[in-house]
């Protein structure tokens, strides 16, 4: 894939995904999938990865998938350039967006019809958030040390006043503790 076409995938991402970061992670996900460039694991790693370290996830993830798309012709990646084409393409669009129309949203801001339209989209963000979170989740727990996890975090996400951080410490040590237990036992 060349410059221009990560750019422009990544534009057209950013120029018509509603909702931030997070919608943006499913969409991403799914034009990488589109491309057949990158395997699932990979894609599956990048995500996890983009969404674990500080900073927005959407830029964090167009940064990964830049870097590790592939020049044309080869199955070397492009590295820095592919990153920063990939970043300016996802920012560019949504800046440019609100650039333009930020005057008209203060003006209509209130208005039924610019009320049922931001009603509108957040179902369809709620409904592409939830799509991302399955497939992420069918990759991610391919085990009971995984799901033993997964259900830590939900369970003190939900059923405590827990810091989001601190139930996400917990699965990750749910999970850690019977991965590592069971390795520790097959060598034994």
């Amino acid at each position: 894939m060349n410059l221009l076409a990560i750019f422009l995938r990544f534009f057209r991402i950013g120029a018509f995904t509603i909702g931030g970061g997070v919608v943006m992670i499913g969409v991403i996900e799914a034009e990488l999938r589109n491309t057949e460039l990158l395997s699932d694991d990979e894609i599956s790693d990048m995500i996890v990865l983009a969404t674990a370290v500080p900073g927005p996830m959407a830029t964090n993830l167009a940064w990964l998938a830049g870097a590790r798309l592939p020049r044309p012709g080869t199955t070397a990646p492009w590295g820095i350039a592919g990153s920063l084409v990939a970043v300016i393409g996802t920012a560019m669009a949504p800046f440019l967006t609100i650039l333009s129309l930020s005057g008209l949203l203060i003006r209509y801001m209130g208005t039924p019809w610019m009320t049922a339209f931001f009603r509108g989209a957040s179902v369809g963000v709620v409904v592409t958030v939830g799509w991302a979170v399955l497939r992420i989740t069918r990759l991610a727990v391919t085990g009971w040390p995984e799901l033993a996890g997964y259900a830590t975090t939900i369970f003190l996400l939900l059923g405590t006043k827990i810091h989001p951080f601190l139930a996400l410490i917990g699965g990750t040590a749910v999970c850690g503790a019977l991965l590592f237990g069971r390795t520790a036992w097959k060598r034994s």
